[in-house]
């Protein structure tokens, strides 16, 4: 046994590799045939995504404008909601794909969004 080899079993003994990103989920694509242009449908989806993600970051500019011009209370519950509706959405995406998330009181005292 190389010391490579101890060292990955001393690892995995610690429980180092447990908790990595995408750990107990299924390789993505793995039932499908494999197409010689794959990179091409990739990037053709990537760039789509990156074109919904971009609306979609407008759209909540927008909702987050519009709730810091309601009473406080109001815009304090308002923003709250905004906040858990983009924690709910970041668990589906990928990284790149992810909203920005923000702290309520932060936005509330700056007056604006993104902090």
């Amino acid at each position: 046994m190389t010391w490579i080899e101890r060292r990955l079993e001393e690892l995995a003994a610690e429980g180092f590799f447990e908790r990595l990103p995408g750990s107990g989920r299924p390789i993505a694509d793995l039932e499908v045939e494999y197409s010689p242009a794959w990179w091409a449908t990739r990037w053709v989806q990537r760039d789509a995504a990156h074109r919904d993600s971009e609306a979609v970051r407008r759209h909540l500019a927008q909702d987050v404008a519009a709730a810091l011009a309601l009473a406080r209370p109001a815009a304090r519950e308002r923003l709250q909601s905004i906040k858990d509706a983009v924690v709910a959405l970041n668990a589906h995406l990928d990284s790149a794909q992810q909203l920005p998330e923000f702290d309520v009181d932060t936005v509330l005292i700056r007056g604006r969004w993104p902090p």
